[in-house]
């Protein structure tokens, strides 16, 4: 568990894993279950089916009288699983996930049609219901399938509606809530400190903190990159993540963006107030943790310490230094590879290998390709034709959607069905200065071979 923001279920698709780009082609087939439950093989029976495609049966009747609207928030128990032969494949479980109650969802309007957020604006209050919807719908909206599912599967929600509240009275409750809690924590953490005889600063916002080496340097500012070791503990002392400890098996510095939101909020206020090759403790109270908000294995309400050592800080290029930088590195790719691309006002770099002979990809079209990324070290990070990475298929994405990064939006509508291509893609079209996972780092120029299989007209 690395010290990222704490989660919301901010879109139900994206969730429930289904995203709608190249990496979510890397999932891994669930386990086949076979929980008890009283909607495993449902038909159409007794369902109504909305013009969307998506069906629903209300199983119990609540007490509510409110169906939540766009902008309103529920809370709800949810549990998603497809039918498969011999049991379910389990795809989210909130009751296994999050064990302290039930998950809090933002209602927005619906991404497609079909999306299960139509069917939850049908509930009231203490509704229990079930949603099913097609695979093919999930498809044809434009959304990456996991590898397993195949056409004629349905996808099925097990729904609890538990409350409705509007965005002003969900804010209310959760100020309350959180000044109640900021007291609590406050108490407990002096009680702490008195015990171990620590003698920390405290900041305006009630973050804790020790330093037992300055640093040297300016402080860290928002936008600079620190890379960081940490240790995470509870405050018995129990440790539930480090990255200098194998037991986690992540023994590498993290990279973080400081002041942008990738990481809780004590962390974000924290390493500003520390300089390169500084050490400290943060006493992280939860409000400026993962609040109210069950993190596996981070209980709700948690006060959190983190033992902080920061290695390096990098202050980020402009955008147009960093596009000079990526394009003189290209250039002087080029020249001692014996290559001549073809560049685009934009920057992106491209070689056609074979021009292919049927219509051109245009936006809004599904469009069905081939390829092999690779960092200019000609180190493969990702391919859907070599088994190594686990999902030899076709990728399938809607073009000029921004499903895919933009140097392939732009790259893609250069070619015609049946055309290959390399495109030579500078970081500010891929992935910028945030990387992507372990495999793509911050400011990465990319290398695609690319072959379009299939144009949708």
């Amino acid at each position: 568990m690395k010290p990222t923001p704490k989660i919301a279920l901010v879109s139900c698709m994206f969730a429930l894993g289904l995203y709608s780009n190249a990496a979510n082609a890397q999932a891994k087939k669930p386990a086949p279950k076979n929980p008890k439950s009283a909607t495993k093989g449902t038909t159409e029976a007794g369902f109504t089916k909305l013009p969307s495609g998506l069906c629903y049966k209300i199983i119990k009747h609540g007490t509510g009288t409110r169906k939540p609207a766009i902008n309103d928030h529920i809370k709800m128990y949810i549990h998603v699983h497809v039918p498969v032969a011999g049991g379910d494949s389990v795809m989210f479980d909130s009751r296994k996930m999050y064990s302290s109650g039930p998950v809090p969802f933002p209602i927005s309007a619906p991404k497609f049609k079909g999306d299960p957020i139509e069917g939850f604006m049908k509930m009231v209050e203490g509704d229990s219901a079930v949603f099913t919807l097609p695979v093919d719908t999930m498809a044809a909206a434009g959304n990456q399938l996991l590898p397993w599912m195949k056409s004629g599967m349905k996808i099925e929600y097990d729904v609890l509606l538990v409350s409705v509240k509007t965005d002003a009275e969900d804010k209310k409750e959760a100020q309350e809530s959180e000044a109640k809690q900021t007291a609590v924590d406050d108490k407990l953490l002096q009680e702490y400190f008195t015990k171990n005889n620590i003698k920390p600063l405290k900041t305006a916002s009630g973050l804790y903190y020790t330093l037992s080496d300055p640093g040297t340097g300016d402080l860290v500012k928002s936008g600079d990159k620190a890379s960081v070791n940490y240790t995470g503990k509870f405050m018995d002392g129990k440790p539930f993540d480090s990255n200098t400890d194998s037991n986690f098996h992540h023994m590498q510095p993290f990279d973080v963006e400081v002041g942008k939101g990738r990481v809780i909020k004590g962390w974000d206020e924290g390493l500003m107030l520390l300089k390169k090759g500084a050490k400290a403790t943060f006493y992280i109270p939860s409000g400026l943790a993962y609040g109210a908000q069950e993190r596996a294995p981070i209980p709700a309400n948690s006060i959190l310490i983190f033992d902080i050592a920061v290695t390096d800080v990098q202050t980020p290029k402009k955008p147009a230094e960093q596009a000079m930088a990526d394009d003189k590195l290209l250039q002087d790719y080029f020249a001692k590879n014996n290559i001549k691309a073809t560049k685009t006002p934009s920057g992106l770099y491209y070689v056609m290998t074979q021009k292919g002979l049927g219509p051109m990809a245009t936006p809004g079209k599904h469009v069905s390709m081939n390829y092999t990324g690779k960092t200019l070290d000609g180190k493969a990070f990702d391919s859907n034709t070599d088994p190594q990475f686990k999902h030899v298929q076709p990728f399938s994405f809607v073009l000029g959607q921004g499903q895919v990064i933009k140097g392939w939006d732009e790259g893609v509508q250069l070619l015609q069905l049946g055309s290959r291509a390399t495109f030579y893609i500078p970081s500010g079209l891929a992935y910028g200065e945030r990387g992507a996972g372990g495999s793509i780092p911050a400011n990465a120029i990319l290398m695609f071979d690319v072959e379009v299989l299939g144009i949708d007209k």
